[in-house]
């Protein structure tokens, strides 16, 4: 009788989980070092940069919820963010980068969509990953020529 009434709970919060769920989301903000669009050879990953993460009401799209973290050695960073936030467009973005060169947010990658509910999505898991976001180079490196003809070179371009 106690093992169904447990199973019978822990079906319950599978099904309706609780409200306050606490999520962590991860990412990676880098220098562009070849203006390139893209990560490359040449790619860093930017230490102290710091990343937002910004929900907003699906009808008024007005801020429900704001937090912000800052990058580690690796350029990660990870940013933990409370309830469940099922009516909300949710997205990571570039705040500020350390690096007075290359502190030009990427056009395209400077901000990723993430999902932070578990509400019919078939999500359970609390670790939500972001693309990668990127800051620009002032001046690409005098390799870069180098390495963008490299890449181009099994192209259909």
């Amino acid at each position: 009788m106690a093992t169904r009434v447990l199973l019978l709970m822990a079906l319950t919060l599978y099904i309706f989980p609780i409200a306050t769920a606490t999520f962590h989301v991860k990412g990676s903000v880098y220098c562009d070092t070849c203006r390139a669009g893209f990560e490359t050879n040449a790619t860093f990953y930017i230490r102290g940069a710091r990343v937002g993460i910004q929900c907003k009401e699906r009808k008024t799209m007005k801020v429900a919820f704001y937090s912000e973290g800052v990058t580690d050695s690796t350029g990660t960073y990870h940013i933990e963010v409370e309830n469940d936030h099922r009516d909300n467009i949710c997205e990571c973005l570039l705040v500020k980068s350390p690096i007075k060169w290359c502190s030009t947010p990427d056009s395209g990658r400077d901000k990723s969509s993430i999902v932070l509910t578990h509400y019919q999505n078939g999500i359970v898991n609390h670790l939500h990953y972001a693309n990668a976001m990127g800051y620009l180079r002032d001046e690409p490196l005098p390799e870069c020529h180098k390495l963008l003809k490299y890449y181009l070179a099994d192209s259909d371009v």
